[in-house]
């Protein structure tokens, strides 16, 4: 399994905007192949960060999520709401 931890400033006066972009995505990605989890949210006691939680059950799903048109299309427009861009982590999870 493949888990992601993306995360971002995000300036204030862009967070309504931000929050409705990754609500979007939130929506969309849980219909992918091999989504397990997908969650956005603010992260605690950090005013402007927010970040992404993902759980894929193969880097072969991540991958095709990653070149599906939603996210092809869609991924300038969230980062453009950003101060700093994504900063993403793709961590190779342990079998338990």
């Amino acid at each position: 399994m493949i888990a992601v931890y993306a995360s971002c400033i995000v300036l204030p006066e862009n967070q309504a905007a931000f929050e409705q972009v990754a609500r979007e995505f939130v929506r969309e990605s849980r219909t992918h192949a091999g989504c397990l989890h997908y969650d956005c949210g603010k992260v605690a006691d950090k005013i402007t960060e927010y970040a992404f939680v993902e759980k894929w059950a193969s880097r072969a799903d991540l991958d095709a999520h990653l070149a599906h048109e939603f996210f092809v299309n869609n991924a300038p427009r969230l980062v453009e709401l950003t101060a700093n861009g994504l900063t993403i982590d793709t961590l190779d999870l342990l079998e338990v």
